[in-house]
């Protein structure tokens, strides 16, 4: 096991921020978790696990304490299943579900998130997400120091969440993923129409830590607040058909939320910058890094945003990244 002194943790997140670690361990094997964990309580250290780096926000002054980056990568195919390590990026994955004419997963196509990381917030986009697929996960609980299989039932999969948000002591090891046969054709097909709804609607030539705000709950607000607010939205996504309209509204009023990019749009803070951080001309929930920001950019930005939020709608928008290091 090598222990990397002084890490710049701006390398490791997809949103290119953020100050030095005091060490970093790469993890490869359950060998070298084990070993961590060991030298983590010898010295009575803080720690976070990295994968992909997407979805984060470390703080401009660093992480005080060990960061375990995630690269246990190996994928074990069988039949219509994989084991797959948490290291492992999405992409990847999906690639090699994809030479073995396996599918599910194309919608995740090309997020730059590990496994691990996916799992733990229960990745999603375009209504759909990753706990429809999983058939059990094996972590390390550090505190007993034993690795331990959860059903996938059992993983209190919901919004942007699973049953490993609340336990920060449990360290995502591999999962068992279930595929579908589908034609090789059919999934590059879809690869590409995925890949290009991102492209068209996200900045991804920017780094970002992806969606910011979680979709914000309208339940507490009144009936005719929620009527309005669904209404506007509905008129504001030009949609022809009647029946697709309805269709729209009966969803969210099962769903009771909104999407958050809505709000912000609604507000006209499209291109608003503060430092280097800005809001995303193509896509209103994300906040980009376009001109070498720090983290603190990111934090003013997204403060300004809830404020006006808050004040305009009376909707509290939440992170949906997480805050390392504060």
């Amino acid at each position: 096991m090598e222990i990397e002194k002084k890490a710049s943790l701006s390398l490791f997140t997809t949103i290119k921020t953020g100050g030095l670690c005091d060490y970093l361990i790469r993890i490869k094997t359950k060998e070298d978790l084990l070993a961590a964990f060991d030298f983590i309580n010898k010295e009575k250290l803080n720690f976070f696990c990295l994968g992909g780096g997407s979805n984060l926000l470390i703080n401009d002054a660093g992480f005080k304490g060990v960061v375990l980056k995630m690269e246990n990568n190996q994928v074990f195919f069988q039949n219509d299943f994989s084991v797959a390590e948490s290291g492992i990026l999405i992409t990847e994955l999906i690639i090699l579900a994809k030479s073995k004419n396996l599918g599910g997963l194309e919608w995740a196509f090309p997020v730059p998130a590990t496994l691990g990381g996916a799992l733990r917030n229960n990745l999603g986009a375009f209504s759909f997400d990753l706990s429809k697929i999983v058939e059990e996960i094996t972590f390390f609980d550090w505190k007993k120091n034993v690795f331990s299989t959860l059903k996938g039932t059992d993983c209190l999969f919901s919004y942007r969440k699973s049953i490993f948000s609340d336990h920060p002591n449990w360290v995502i090891f591999s999962a068992k993923i279930r595929w579908t046969k589908m034609d090789r054709k059919k999934i590059e097909l879809e690869l590409i129409h995925f890949l290009n709804k991102r492209r068209s609607k996200q900045p991804l030539e920017y780094p970002s830590s992806g969606s910011f705000f979680r979709n914000p709950s309208i339940e507490n607000l009144s009936k005719e607040k929620k009527a309005k607010l669904i209404n506007d939205f509905i008129l504001s996504k030009n949609i022809a058909s009647g029946d697709e309209a309805l269709a729209l509204e009966k969803d969210i009023w099962e769903r009771q939320t909104l999407p958050a990019g809505y709000f912000i749009e609604r507000l006209n803070l499209k291109g608003k910058k503060i430092g280097g951080a800005q809001i995303s001309e193509k896509h209103a929930n994300f906040l980009i890094n376009y001109n070498n920001a720090k983290t603190e950019d990111i934090i003013i930005l997204s403060s300004v945003i809830k404020e006006k939020v808050r004040n305009r709608f009376d909707i509290q928008l939440h992170e949906e990244v997480q805050y390392i290091g504060f």
